[in-house]
């Protein structure tokens, strides 16, 4: 209940509010740690990536961090559900309203995160963040890594969701993160690790 209420107190406080109301399955306290977590990167033009954008929340939330400091956050998805415990369905318009305030900071990439990786690549930019909540299987978040993680910059912070259940990112993580990261963060359904 105490830390709920910090959460909102933190929402309310960070002008956060329209945020927090957008369909997720994110909690308060990890949408605010992706806040935190893009706001530290302080640094001219950072660049984040996230895996897996649904509706848009977990975007916003890490746009207002980037939002001082000329960054950019690309946002991979097919947004058809494929990877949802709920039916499929185009959600892509949703996430576009829910978006707006920050168009000028986020860029969609449409598609699964397996071919839309040349496209991103084609902007010659590296990874300073990367949030990893697409398809949790072990062969799609093991593509995922194996296909995102040689464009991480030296420190970049790599978030991993749904680490409580999915079985295929607690395997990614033991089997090529913790050997080369330090653990920065760990709730009970996400996990952040910093590059050595």
């Amino acid at each position: 209940m105490i830390k709920e209420i910090f959460c909102l107190n933190y929402i309310i406080f960070n002008n956060l509010i329209k945020e927090a109301f957008i369909r997720t399955h994110l909690t308060n306290e990890e949408k605010i740690n992706l806040y935190r977590f893009s706001k530290k990167l302080k640094k001219q033009n950072p660049i984040a990536l996230e895996i897996g954008s649904y509706l848009g929340a977990s975007g916003c939330f890490l746009a207002k961090g980037l939002k001082g400091f000329n960054g950019r956050l690309y946002c991979v998805d097919t947004w058809q559900n494929n990877a949802m415990d709920e039916p499929e369905r185009d959600t892509f318009n949703e996430f576009t309203q829910n978006i707006k305030k920050y168009t000028d900071i986020i860029i969609p990439l449409k598609g699964k995160s397996c071919k839309v990786v040349e496209e991103f690549r084609k902007t010659g930019k590296n990874i300073d963040l990367l949030f990893i909540d697409g398809d949790h299987s072990y062969e799609s978040c093991k593509t995922d890594w194996d296909l995102y993680s040689p464009l991480l910059n030296k420190n970049a912070v790599v978030i991993f969701h749904d680490t409580g259940w999915a079985e295929g990112a607690q395997r990614v993580i033991k089997e090529n993160v913790v050997n080369i990261a330090d653990k920065i963060l760990e709730l009970k359904n996400m996990q952040a690790f910093k590059l050595k």
